[in-house]
């Protein structure tokens, strides 16, 4: 069964996953302004599951803290740049887009950090995934992130250069974003021509698909978790139990 990619490369090496605090603060200086400042990194949890859109559940960090200057709002994305990259970094900062959006979560200026540095569809994509979980409870704001998030995977799903292992969780995480947006017709032609190709077949991503095709079905845009599609596999008690589990668990949460 193949896994999820959960490609950041975000991790910084001060956080000590032995650590038992969630997390460290470390100092740092701002490449592009020059301003010191402390930040707080995770330590490393692993996640033990994640929804339907890789968001992680339970203690994990979701998403990873990323350093992020308070005066000109550059995310802190590499602790070595070229100068190249540097100097092409303090532009875009600088930019009135960047300026517009100093306001919006660190993952989302990552994601138009990474989109004018010209880095991998791949990696915009899931900066932008990352976005729409700081800001799910925006409106508006996680509709700009999915869309992003669906371009950037798009693009990537139709990138031969991309590896074979990113462009088969892009075709996957396109399914999902297309049912959030509530484009069912569209999203549900694009999981029946999934279950056309080899890798969508007799494996967890097959049982993912045909999960949102039911959840298309019934125009469903909600958000679900990885076990509530092996739930779906298993008798019916079974699945009783686990949506019992579920509504305990949000009851504990308000």
């Amino acid at each position: 069964m193949k896994r999820l990619a959960l490609i950041c490369g975000l991790i910084f090496a001060a956080a000590a996953a032995a650590c038992a605090a969630k997390y460290v603060e470390r100092e740092f200086t701002c490449p592009v302004c020059g301003d010191s400042f402390y930040a707080k990194l995770d330590t490393g949890e692993v996640p033990h599951d994640m929804r339907l859109d890789l968001k992680p559940l339970g203690d994990a960090p979701a998403p990873w803290l990323l350093p992020d200057c308070p005066v000109c709002g550059f995310v802190v994305y590499s602790i070595s740049m070229t100068k190249a990259e540097l100097a092409k970094s303090k532009t875009i900062v600088f930019s009135e887009e960047y300026i517009k959006n100093q306001k919006r979560s660190s993952y989302f200026r990552l994601g138009l950090l990474y989109d004018k540095l010209g880095k991998p569809p791949f990696m915009v994509a899931n900066a932008f995934l990352r976005a729409s979980w700081q800001e799910e409870k925006e409106p508006a704001r996680l509709k700009e992130d999915l869309e992003l998030t669906l371009k950037f995977f798009s693009a990537c799903a139709k990138d031969e250069k991309s590896v074979v292992e990113e462009r088969e969780n892009s075709q996957l995480l396109m399914g999902e974003l297309l049912r959030r947006l509530g484009k069912f017709e569209e999203a549900s032609a694009h999981m029946k021509g999934l279950q056309k190709i080899k890798g969508f077949q007799n494996n967890f991503f097959g049982d993912v698909v045909a999960y949102q095709l039911n959840l298309c079905a019934q125009k469903d845009a909600s958000v679900y978790e990885m076990e509530d599609v092996r739930s779906s596999k298993k008798p019916l008690l079974d699945q009783l139990r686990w949506q019992f589990k579920k509504l305990m668990r949000k009851y504990k949460k308000q």
